[in-house]
């Protein structure tokens, strides 16, 4: 799957106004995959994911790698996941 501009825009405008439970889990897996690719630690990825996570845990691990996978998106790269 790719991770383009749009479609992180509107995922974190989702998760802004209405929290994590407004992410689906492909939708987060495709940002957990995305992280991964762009060299993030696994492990941010790993507890975006697991919802067995303290949610604190999981919406500090979406701000990070929302805001590192953002440069690579809003340059025009589509990631692919």
């Amino acid at each position: 799957m790719t991770l383009t501009r749009t479609a992180l825009e509107g995922l974190a405008r989702r998760v802004a106004e209405s929290g994590l439970a407004a992410a689906t889990p492909a939708d987060l897996n495709v940002l957990a995959e995305t992280a991964q690719v762009v060299g993030l630690n696994p492990v941010l990825a790993e507890v975006l994911v697991d919802p067995s996570e303290p949610l604190v845990a999981r919406e500090r691990a979406f701000s990070v790698i929302a805001c590192a996978v953002s440069g690579p998106v809003r340059s025009g790269v589509a990631l692919a996941a």
